[in-house]
């Protein structure tokens, strides 16, 4: 759910309000019948101001959820790079997310803090190499685009119609991943691209939470 405002949530999504109405009553749907869920947001020009005042936390509280992920969208030619925010904006967005963060309140963001104050400082995630090689994302046709969709190319492209997981996994185009670093803010691509200490230190962020939620007398002793 890339916003949890009505107007941003259709122009983000090009949906009616009737779709918005629709989802917040799946939304109630799962709380009344205490399905866990979280919300995987995705930051576009449209939404930017429930970040940067921070309305998108207080709501996403109130929708029943304690658990959000947040990075930017990654611009595309095919849309003519137009959904990106501008950099100061970006900063701005971060400054938000991050004091969220260290404020440790509910919803807790899934995504490191190395994500959103990278961004801020170099205006992109840094990563070495590439991560994307790590899963393999099959299309509603059976295609598979190696290494990934930016490079959308014909002699690129396998089936799971035609060839093997193992053929598909051992495709010579893997190895454009370890020099590729043309996505710059793409949350999935980051996330997977880090080292274990990055992950190590959000888990135990996310535990200590935890345990001072539900048992805070252990909290004051660890």
């Amino acid at each position: 759910i890339d916003s949890v405002f009505e107007e941003s949530y259709c122009m983000v999504r090009g949906v009616n309000s009737q779709m918005y109405q629709r989802v917040m009553q799946n939304l109630q749907l799962l709380n009344h019948h205490n399905v866990p869920h979280y919300f995987n947001s995705v930051i576009t020009k449209f939404n930017t101001k429930e970040f940067i005042d921070r309305s998108y936390f207080d709501r996403a509280r109130d929708l029943g959820v304690n658990a959000v992920s947040l990075t930017f969208v990654e611009d595309r030619s095919d849309v003519n790079y137009s959904l990106l925010p501008d950099r100061d904006t970006m900063v701005s967005v971060c400054q938000s997310v991050l004091e969220h963060i260290h404020s440790k309140k509910d919803p807790q963001v899934m995504i490191p803090p190395q994500y959103f104050e990278q961004i801020m400082e170099h205006g992109r995630g840094l990563f070495d190499e590439c991560g994307v090689w790590k899963s393999i994302f099959v299309n509603g046709n059976g295609t598979v685009m190696v290494p990934c969709w930016k490079y959308n190319d014909p002699k690129n492209t396998y089936s799971l119609l035609d060839n093997t997981i193992e053929e598909i996994w051992s495709a010579p185009q893997w190895e454009i991943a370890k020099t590729c670093h043309d996505c710059e803010v793409l949350g999935c691509i980051w996330y997977s691209s880090q080292p274990v200490t990055t992950f190590a230190q959000n888990y135990m962020r996310g535990l200590s939470k935890m345990i001072s939620q539900r048992e805070p007398q252990i909290a004051q002793q660890i």
